[in-house]
């Protein structure tokens, strides 16, 4: 039993090793990176010091200074831990929503590299077109504002893109100011007013991102599906471990 409690200790440290490359090296740097490199650096450290760690806890859990020091640590990171399966649970739950009638397609925006957009923007834009041929009747609401490091707005940049593949131009309707997630919806809604749409919407992100955009969607009236980016799966820890707190911020916000 011995032998096989290491193994399965070597185990988790080496998949813990990965994930830590995957997330700080094979990703930009980002907070979600920094939050990778420190949430598998301590995944390794725990695996690597099980024994001492335990007997550390052991000896605290003897002292009534120590008992209130692990409580009161202890606490917050069994909750922390709760709460980050909680959102993971309900990311893997929007991943895709249909509707029965869709009446139009909301893409929310990511990064443009000058006027271009950027790889998972495409991706999104891709989707996007999968939906919008399967449903010629559908408009699209494209919005992103422009930012940092950006020529044009994320929404010119995606309206061009879907015009160049296909999709009419009268059929698309722009939100260029918005700048979070939150100003997406906040923004878009006026269009959708305008239009007199508040259901049948498909909301076209990355699959980490739908749950975000769910409760966004909520809070405008909007009663949206969900579909689908694939994102690149040498970045999705990445993007996943960043989700999280985004995802904290929109529930306390």
């Amino acid at each position: 039993m011995k032998i096989f409690g290491k193994i399965i200790r070597i185990i988790v440290s080496v998949c813990a090793a990965l994930c830590l490359v995957w997330a700080c090296f094979l990703s930009s740097y980002s907070a979600g990176s920094a939050l990778g490199f420190v949430l598998f650096g301590l995944i390794i450290a725990v695996c690597v010091f099980w024994k001492p760690l335990c007997r550390f806890i052991v000896r605290l859990w003897k002292k009534p200074v120590g008992k209130a020091a692990l409580i009161l640590l202890g606490t917050p990171l069994v909750f922390g831990v709760g709460v980050c399966a909680y959102f993971s649970v309900n990311m893997a739950v929007y991943f895709e929503e249909p509707v029965e009638s869709v009446r139009a397609v909301m893409v929310l925006g990511c990064r443009v590299k000058g006027e271009e957009p950027s790889n998972m923007l495409k991706s999104r834009l891709n989707a996007a077109l999968e939906v919008l041929d399967k449903n010629p009747e559908a408009v699209c609401v494209v919005s992103g504002g422009k930012g940092s490091g950006e020529d044009i707005s994320e929404a010119e940049a995606m309206s061009r893109y879907l015009v160049q593949n296909g999709i009419e131009e009268e059929r698309i309707y722009t939100e260029g100011d918005s700048i979070s997630t939150r100003e997406n919806f906040r923004f878009s809604k006026e269009i959708f007013e305008e239009l007199g749409i508040t259901d049948g919407i498909v909301v076209v992100t990355n699959e980490f991102h739908q749950f975000r955009a769910e409760i966004y969607a909520r809070r405008n009236g909007l009663d949206v599906g969900h579909y689908s980016a694939r994102t690149h799966i040498a970045s999705i820890l990445n993007y996943w471990l960043r989700e999280w707190p985004a995802l904290m911020s929109a529930v306390l916000s």
